[in-house]
């Protein structure tokens, strides 16, 4: 399902944080036994065949139905809960793979998220935020690398063109994040450099930013998985390939207040985070 929905075996196995060879193997042999082809692997990423689409659908609604058998019974005791609040300027990418790892580690834990302001903050167990937005009494545990990239539709005119420079993005349509400082900063760069943007639209989380280049609206300034190679749903380019500009990169992770850690739960939530994402304890 994750290399489905990923278009990935590499963006599988960092979903389910399993080694590849591991979910390739497991591939293979799930095709031997049924006896079909179930993905065509490509030089980059992996298309479905309809034999594995209609594997995927029917894998989904099993694992659902094996999930809704858990929920059934552990619902019945007692849960410890968890509220998350995260930024808008997170991926929810990112916020699934952290819900995921929190259920790993405990099935009997219920997850609330919060979208981040003044008063959600007070009341949050941890923050899923960007390095930037650390404060001085949390350690921050980095989870995710982003580059932000220039996104394009894909029947924009310079979708097609093969060098852009910085000119080219004067008077584009274009979709602005204005809840994110670094995007504010870029766009305060090129007025500085005499490039104009025509703002047709302003978002408030990553997912509408991404959906409206998808529809055609504009190109936008985006922050990206940096292992992320192509996607079929726009065309990307880290700022580094644009003539005139330089990247941009940011840090994603989860903070936790140094006072939590009275608790077990959160040194072992922290201890099991820098595990998964191979984080130095010392850094």
């Amino acid at each position: 399902m994750a290399a489905v929905d990923t278009g990935s075996i590499t963006a599988a196995a960092a979903q389910c944080f399993i080694a590849q060879p591991s979910i390739t193997s497991a591939i293979k042999k799930l095709e031997e036994e049924l006896g079909v082809t179930l993905l065509v692997r490509q030089k980059r990423g992996v298309s479905v065949t309809p034999d594995g689409a209609d594997l995927y659908n029917t894998a989904k609604s099993l694992l659902q139905h094996a999930q809704s058998i858990k929920n059934r019974f552990t619902q019945k005791t007692t849960l410890q809960s968890l509220i998350i609040n995260v930024s808008h300027a997170i991926a929810f990418e990112y916020l699934q793979q952290l819900i995921q790892l929190l259920r790993e580690q405990s099935e009997s834990l219920e997850v609330k998220v919060v979208r981040n302001n003044d008063d959600t903050e007070q009341s949050a167990d941890i923050r899923l935020t960007m390095e930037q937005g650390v404060k001085a009494n949390e350690e921050f545990i980095p989870c995710w690398q982003d580059r932000y990239c220039l996104i394009i539709p894909n029947e924009h005119p310079l979708a097609f063109q093969k060098e852009i420079k910085i000119t080219d993005l004067n008077q584009q349509a274009f979709i602005n994040r204005a809840f994110c400082d670094r995007n504010q900063l870029m766009v305060a760069f090129l007025n500085e450099h005499n490039i104009e943007l025509n703002f047709v639209a302003e978002v408030e989380n990553e997912e509408w930013a991404l959906s409206l280049v998808e529809s055609g609206l504009g190109i936008s300034i985006v922050p990206l998985p940096k292992n992320m190679k192509k996607s079929p749903r726009f065309v990307m380019l880290p700022m580094s390939k644009i003539s005139g500009l330089q990247d941009f990169e940011r840090r994603v992770g989860v903070a936790i207040d140094f006072k939590k850690y009275a608790n077990p739960y959160y040194q072992q939530l922290a201890n099991g985070l820098k595990a998964k994402f191979n984080v130095n304890h010392h850094e």
